[in-house]
């Protein structure tokens, strides 16, 4: 795989990417060597590598944490579909976080990457719903919402469907 990578194949590049990220074949996990091939095949457009670089960016990882390159390497994943980068898109705009805060289009994300089950984004879409942030406010879709994401083993979701719903 290496010597395909290193040809310039943008999926060989990316698995090559996965092998460090994870540390797994043998290889030590190595975040910067992750996203020197993440980056490779990201700037050839494959959108799971652009994912991938995105979230070393957002947690730190073999790169400076920098919010703003997540979003920036987060958007055409988001816009193509992947749920994963929808949430944590979601995620920076209601914080504001590398790009301006904004409810409106943090629900937008969220909504879209909740619709699809993602569980992290099912509990901050209802907690949009509950503070009517971005969205009209709506406690029965906040526990809706809250509910689904708890029966996917999500404790926060729990708790906060415990407090402001089973009344």
């Amino acid at each position: 795989m290496q010597k395909v990578a290193e040809q310039g194949d943008a999926e060989a590049q990316f698995m090559l990417g996965l092998v460090y990220d994870s540390g797994e074949f043998d290889e030590p996990q190595d975040y910067v060597k992750a996203a020197y091939w993440f980056q490779k095949s990201a700037e050839q457009g494959y959108i799971f590598a652009q994912q991938s670089l995105g979230m070393l960016y957002y947690n730190g990882n073999g790169v400076p944490k920098d919010y703003a390159k997540a979003a920036q390497w987060l958007k055409k994943p988001a816009e193509e579909g992947l749920p994963a980068a929808q949430y944590v898109l979601g995620e920076l705009y209601t914080f504001g976080e590398g790009v301006p805060q904004d409810y409106f289009e943090a629900a937008k994300w969220l909504r879209k990457a909740a619709d699809k089950g993602d569980s992290a984004a099912q509990f901050m879409l209802g907690v949009a719903y509950g503070a009517g942030q971005g969205v009209i406010r709506d406690m029965k879709k906040a526990c809706d919402l809250f509910r689904a994401s708890a029966e996917q083993g999500n404790r926060t979701a729990v708790e906060s469907y415990n407090e402001y719903c089973a009344k």
